[in-house]
């Protein structure tokens, strides 16, 4: 952490410490206060104070609760048949992934959180494809019977 490095000199150990969990209470607070808000407005916040933050410790935390949303709002789509939105949401997850395994160096619980839902949302791509593709398959037959 920037600050923790300029005051080392000057500072204890013991102070870099409280310093260090003080900002990881402040977006634990953040990640908290988005969980509430709608999901677009949430991913914008959380999007926003990722921007914002100059420190790359606690981006991956972000990065994750990012992804998970995204995940969950694809999931959801997919259950109503709602497709696009589906695959939009899907695909939106590969850029916080990728932003976590570059900010962890592939290390850590939160990069194999997020490893789970590299997958998972493969998975569901998968799924999402095909039955969009049945669902366009039926609509060609049905055109082309009444033809």
């Amino acid at each position: 952490m920037q600050a923790a490095a300029i005051g080392e000199k000057c500072q204890t150990a013991k102070w870099a410490e409280m310093l260090q969990d003080s900002f990881e209470a402040c977006v634990s607070e953040g990640i908290q206060f988005a969980e509430d808000l709608p999901y677009h407005t949430r991913i914008e916040m959380l999007e926003n104070f990722v921007q914002a933050m100059c420190e790359d410790s606690q981006k991956p935390a972000l990065f994750l609760q990012i992804a998970t949303a995204l995940s969950v709002a694809g999931i959801s789509a997919l259950t109503t048949k709602d497709f696009m939105p589906a695959l939009q949401a899907f695909s939106d997850c590969h850029r916080p992934i990728q932003e976590i395994r570059r900010v962890t160096g592939e290390v850590g619980d939160i990069y194999h959180e997020a490893t789970v839902i590299e997958n998972d949302v493969a998975f569901h791509v998968a799924t999402a494809s095909a039955l969009q593709a049945i669902k366009a398959g039926e609509c060609f037959q049905t055109v082309m019977t009444v033809s």
